[in-house]
């Protein structure tokens, strides 16, 4: 079995992938059951597997696809067509048929290629039916969003009506988020997805990893350690402080051993070091007004107000609110409202752990 790669379950064989799963059970089960059930009697339940970056959207949709194809019945009927997880080349929707085309083979993607520059899709689109010979097309396409918003309302159209004519293709999206081309009336797409949002990983379920990830080592003591009183108390201590994104807990089993888990500090700080370069990217990539707000934020506490914000950076109540908006709309705030008072908007930082590693970096 190889080492799983982290930030890219696709590198990893299904076997790395397993040995990693905990929890998500249910989900599993019913995702993989689903695509079964569709191979046989001809049902397409498109699905969509929403929840935030560092989730376990790709680890999931890995696995639930080497559980379905490890029957064999199934595997029959089933041709698996994985869009890459990037999507950086796909501008259109005869992009992302190129790309299908490309995962099926280098035969068809050939074919493909030649046909877009005819600017025909509707024969790419015979052709990747013409290679499934009967069976269903199980398309899988990661970061569904951005391959939405790539492919431009006419592009979806077009998805939706091959999938709709061709009753071939059953469509299995990822994204961090709900977004317009599924939630909006105005989209064609809108209403056709069933939509699963990944549960989050509990006290338990972190605590069976860390165990996982020293037995594979060889780590007796750490193992031991973290099936005692004392060792389960100091991992849902750690679980406060780092949240419940799998990556993260994946990264502190790769650092953490028994008498920095004991501490709980050295291990927390082991895990921020090594999401420095990843966290400065990031923030870096912000325009400075909104990374003042981040770190505004990080420094105290407790969810503020706009008022608050921005008396602490020194800019108008207008700009403040109008920067917390695209920040929340990217996914870096939270907003509220206090049961006693509706009218004020309490922000606060989505990621619990981005305050933990501002202030570890802060000194």
């Amino acid at each position: 079995m190889t080492r799983p790669a982290l930030f890219t379950p696709s590198a990893s064989d299904t076997a790395a992938l397993e040995a990693l799963t905990v929890g998500r059970t249910d989900l599993l089960d019913t995702l993989t059951q689903r695509i079964r059930s569709s191979a046989r009697d001809g049902s397409r339940p498109h699905t969509l597997l929403v929840a935030p970056r560092g989730a376990g959207k790709t680890h999931t949709l890995r696995v639930v696809l080497g559980r379905t194809l490890s029957d064999a019945a199934t595997a029959r009927h089933v041709l698996p067509v994985m869009v890459s997880e990037d999507s950086l080349a796909i501008g259109s929707y005869a992009d992302l048929l190129v790309e299908a085309a490309r995962a099926i083979g280098p035969q068809v993607a050939e074919q493909a290629r030649q046909l877009r520059r005819a600017r025909d899709p509707v024969g790419i689109e015979a052709a990747i039916i013409e290679a499934a010979a009967g069976r269903m097309i199980l398309l899988a396409i990661e970061n569904l969003d951005r391959v939405f918003d790539a492919i431009g309302a006419t592009g979806q159209g077009s998805l939706r009506a091959w999938v709709e004519t061709s009753t071939t293709v059953l469509v299995l999206g990822t994204s961090p988020e709900l977004f317009p081309g599924v939630s909006s009336r105005e989209y064609p797409w809108y209403g056709s997805f069933m939509i699963e949002t990944l549960p989050e990983l509990t006290a338990q379920d972190a605590g069976e990893l860390l165990r996982g990830a020293a037995r594979r080592r060889g780590d007796t003591d750490f193992h031991r350690f973290l099936q005692s009183p004392d060792g389960r108390a100091r991992v849902a201590a750690v679980h406060k402080i780092i949240g419940s994104t799998p990556r993260m807990w994946h990264l502190l089993a790769e650092c953490a051993d028994a008498p920095s888990l004991d501490a709980v500090t050295p291990a927390v700080n082991a895990l921020l070091d090594r999401l420095a370069p990843q966290y400065q990217q990031r923030l870096w990539q912000l325009p400075a007004g909104e990374q003042r707000l981040v770190v505004e934020l990080a420094r105290g506490s407790e969810p503020r107000s706009v008022s608050e914000l921005a008396e602490a950076v020194g800019v108008s109540n207008q700009s403040a609110s109008a920067a917390l908006g695209r920040l929340a709309a990217e996914g870096w705030v939270t907003s509220s409202k206090a049961a006693g008072d509706r009218r004020t908007s309490w922000y606060d930082l989505t990621d619990p752990l981005l305050r933990s590693y501002l202030q570890y970096r802060g000194g």
